[in-house]
């Protein structure tokens, strides 16, 4: 239930999004042709290299529990600075406001 909840929140919010990116997506075609061409090869790059991830993850032989593992750590490791620098900032900002 929470599944098909969730699955109908992130397409509702991805109709929303392209229905408001459209003119901007139309407005590159036309004035930037180029432009839109590179951001065409972008994507098919990323979607080349996708093909190929689960296939060398696979080739890794590493368990479902390490790859989470790894993930995470490095979910952590990338995350966990910037959540001390922003409360860092909240605390001067509160300091700076404080009577």
């Amino acid at each position: 239930m929470i599944n098909a909840l969730l699955k109908g929140i992130i397409s509702l919010i991805v109709g929303l999004t392209s229905t408001i990116l459209k003119p901007i997506d139309l407005l590159i075609v036309s004035v930037l042709p180029d432009f839109s061409n590179a951001l065409t090869a972008v994507a098919n790059i990323f979607n080349l290299a996708s093909q190929y991830v689960g296939f060398a993850i696979s080739v890794t032989g590493l368990s479902n529990e390490t790859l989470s593992l790894i993930v995470l750590y490095y979910t952590f490791k990338l995350t966990a600075p910037l959540m001390v620098s922003t409360v860092k900032s909240a605390i001067k900002w509160y300091d700076k406001l404080k009577p």
